[in-house]
């Protein structure tokens, strides 16, 4: 006989987002369908002034992102070692503080060599990198800050936050693309579950820099326009991504332990699985997507017919949602209650934080029996999908397991899936 799994939960989660600090505000932005933007003038101007060979599709209008207040983060963080930190480390660990601190895992119960930490992340250390190499080259290497140096790597906030919590049991950066957070997510349940840790801090962060946004500028994912037609899953209007930023993190352990030490788990993570399409074509990117979502749910041992709510990875992108929704209406064909609930449309897409974002989102939901953000399946129609269509806050149906999917898309074809499903002792 084979010796049943011992589940993996998710006991804590903290966030730090433009909505502001914390979980409850990150909540009450997605039950009320408020989405938040700036233009981004500075970054946007200084773009303009650049031989950047790639130019939006509406030249001199605005770039809207989704940013940060970052000025409180001293209160929660302490004043020694800021000034060298990225912005992106201080959200990072600003969410892991506040995960850990609902976990009730702290330096007198936590044993340094059990806890672990995965953690989504592209493109934080890529500004630091071209400044230092800017500086090195204009005025000479003499003149660059030794102090500066480990914030060009890709592992820095991962690494920052390893020495604030003394963890030692693993520290892992996934860095591949939009995917990193639901990766980082399904990676850190192997380790609990392989045994090489006890806890994990499994998290997400990226941070909208001028490096961030020429990438996505050249990558023809975001354009000028207005905040209206910015990052609308699924709408033929959609200008592509409404780019955010900002860090989301869970804990996640066996259940036994959870329960040993007195936790409450939320959720169950109970599959992941991911892939690759070789081919950018709309089919073969729809069918990837849709088999990685498919090995996902048989990892949790449930059925495309169970899944109560799609926790969905569109984000206003016209050639990946039309991707995702091909998949999707494969994948739904025989499931009559299901719900499609495309997050990024509030959240906007924090890249390889996104998957976090939307993993937050769902436990939220599950924990208030209220679906937010979505549409039942047959008001999910790719070609009349406006920034209205995804808004209603929807009763989860009863009599069901509570099961939902995450899933996720890059931009150069890799694909994941993570399942959700509440937990029952």
């Amino acid at each position: 006989m084979t010796k049943e799994k011992e589940p993996i939960v998710i006991t804590a989660m903290g966030a730090i987002s433009p909505f502001g600090h914390g979980i409850d505000t990150l909540w009450s932005a997605l039950k009320q369908g408020a989405r938040c933007g700036t233009p981004m003038e500075r970054v946007w101007s200084e773009l303009q002034q650049s031989e950047c060979p790639e130019t939006p599709d509406n030249p001199g209008e605005p770039v809207w992102g989704m940013r940060v207040d970052s000025s409180k983060l001293v209160d929660l963080l302490g004043k020694r070692g800021l000034q060298y930190w990225r912005t992106g480390t201080k959200f990072l660990l600003g969410a892991s503080v506040l995960a850990m601190q609902e976990a009730g895992l702290t330096s007198e119960n936590v044993d340094p060599d059990g806890l672990g930490i995965t953690i989504g992340s592209n493109l934080v250390g890529f500004q630091s990198m071209v400044d230092y190499d800017y500086t090195a080259i204009t005025e000479g290497p003499h003149y660059t800050s030794p102090m500066e140096a480990p914030n060009t790597l890709a592992n820095a906030p991962a690494s920052h936050l390893a020495i604030r919590l003394k963890a030692r049991a693993l520290n892992t950066t996934v860095a591949s693309g939009q995917c990193a957070g639901l990766d980082a997510l399904g990676y850190a349940a192997k380790m609990v579950r392989d045994g090489r840790a006890r806890q994990v801090v499994a998290g997400g962060v990226e941070e909208l820099s001028p490096a961030a946004l020429w990438v996505y500028l050249n990558a023809r994912a975001i354009s000028g326009g207005t905040l209206q037609k910015a990052g609308l899953p699924f709408a033929e209007t959609s200008t592509g991504w409404l780019p955010s930023e900002g860090a989301a993190v869970v804990v996640l352990e066996q259940a036994k332990d959870a329960l040993a030490r007195g936790a409450r788990p939320l959720a169950e993570l109970a599959g992941w699985s991911s892939a690759f399409a070789s081919s950018p074509s709309l089919e073969k990117r729809a069918a990837v997507l849709q088999r990685t979502a498919r090995q996902a749910l048989e990892a949790a041992g449930v059925s495309a017919d169970e899944i109560d709510v799609v926790v969905s990875g569109a984000n206003g992108l016209k050639g990946q949602d039309q991707a995702e929704a091909l998949a999707l209406r494969d994948l739904l064909a025989h499931n009559a209650h299901v719900s499609i609930a495309p997050v990024k449309g509030i959240l906007g897409e924090s890249y390889g934080a996104s998957g976090l974002f939307q993993t937050l989102a769902a436990v939220c939901m599950m924990k208030h029996d209220l679906i937010v953000a979505a549409a039942r399946k047959n008001d999910f129609l790719l070609t009349s999908a406006t920034n209205e269509t995804f808004t209603k806050a929807l009763p989860w149906p009863e009599n069901t397991q509570g099961t939902v999917l995450l899933l996720a898309q890059d931009l150069f074809g890799s694909a994941s899936a993570i399942v959700l499903r509440r937990y029952n002792d």
